[in-house]
């Protein structure tokens, strides 16, 4: 029994699990960074500096980035990349090349947008570090 699901967007396990890492990686450094700053603030407290909360901000920005432009680079822009000349040919409708470069390009697409927005929450955590004293 053929499904949509049975073929991969296209034959190359980079470029899905580049597609699945930009679109993953965003909230997920967003929630590990929100933990660690709550766990740094009473550090910060304590110590009265906050280095180590920009050091994470700046990892989690790092990881955000990357996952955006692996992502955005991942998209299939030329049809030849879909051909592969071991693939037997589509069986239905969903499984065309056709279908998978635009399930491909929607996939780059997300990633890139999620990676900006991610990318702006996280900045938006740099502003209560900076803007309030430490102990607040």
């Amino acid at each position: 029994m053929d499904s949509s699901t049975g073929r991969p967007v296209s034959h190359e396990r980079w470029r899905l699990a580049s597609q699945w890492f930009g679109i993953l990686a965003g909230p997920l450094a967003f929630l590990s960074l929100l933990q660690a700053q709550y766990v740094l603030s009473a550090v910060a407290c304590e110590t009265g500096s906050t280095w180590f909360m920009h050091l994470a901000s700046g990892i989690a920005l790092l990881i955000v980035a990357a996952a955006g432009v692996l992502g955005w680079r991942a998209s299939v822009d030329d049809p030849r990349r879909l051909e592969h000349p071991d693939a037997p040919p589509p069986k239905s409708l969903a499984t065309t090349d056709e279908v998978r470069r635009q399930r491909s390009t929607w996939m780059s697409v997300l990633a890139a947008c999620l990676s900006a927005l991610f990318v702006l929450l996280i900045l938006a955590l740099e502003i209560p570090i900076g803007a309030l004293s430490i102990c607040q």
